[in-house]
């Protein structure tokens, strides 16, 4: 037989639990995955000079070649601190952003052999069949045009014409300053674009 002592006991034990609110479910915890922050390369720290005489081409491109194609991929931006820095063609690859800063110019060279042997292919920034690229910074791309010209005319200057060597038919046979070939997401902003040696 159980004695009212007990029975009060068992009540003060049983009550607390009696009052208790239903377990809720337990809410997932999300984990957010940052975003990979874009590369920032220096073509100066690899080998570029930006004196205007010397050619850059070689640390440029190694600048451009060095940049990060792993997922995830973000923009690389390639920058080139105020210089001059003379360069034959230089080919960008996806997600690469040339940034020219201002204070800085690329330098189209002006020999022949500055540029890839199919006339269709002569500029001095090329891009084929990429995506996500763009050239900014508030620099310049120069493509010395003035030193193509043979004889000025105030109705049309007398121009260089890379014809005779057979890389090229007709009289506007000069490289251009920029190329966007194939290619998908371009954008060209902040940046001059000057004395090209030929515009078409």
């Amino acid at each position: 037989m159980t004695t009212p002592i007990l029975q009060l006991i068992f009540l003060l034990i049983l009550s607390p639990l009696r009052q208790l609110p239903p377990s809720k479910p337990a809410t997932p915890t999300r984990i957010q995955v940052p975003h990979p922050l874009p590369t920032t390369l220096s073509v100066t720290d690899f080998g570029a000079i930006g004196d205007g005489i010397h050619y850059d081409t070689e640390a440029i491109q190694s600048t451009i070649n060095s940049c990060p194609t792993t997922p995830p991929t973000k923009t690389c931006h390639v920058n080139f601190p105020p210089g001059i820095y003379l360069t034959a063609t230089i080919h960008l690859k996806s997600n690469v952003v040339l940034n020219i800063q201002e204070g800085a110019t690329l330098l189209g060279g002006t020999k022949l052999e500055d540029y890839p042997k199919e006339f269709n292919r002569w500029y001095v920034v090329l891009a084929e069949n990429v995506s996500d690229v763009g050239i900014t910074g508030g620099g310049v791309v120069d493509g010395q045009g003035l030193k193509f010209v043979m004889r000025f005319n105030e109705r049309k200057n007398v121009m260089v014409s890379w014809n005779s060597t057979g890389a090229c038919l007709g009289d506007e046979c000069r490289p251009r300053l920029v190329g966007f070939i194939g290619c998908t997401n371009v954008k060209v902003w902040n940046v001059r674009l000057s004395e090209p040696a030929y515009w078409w």
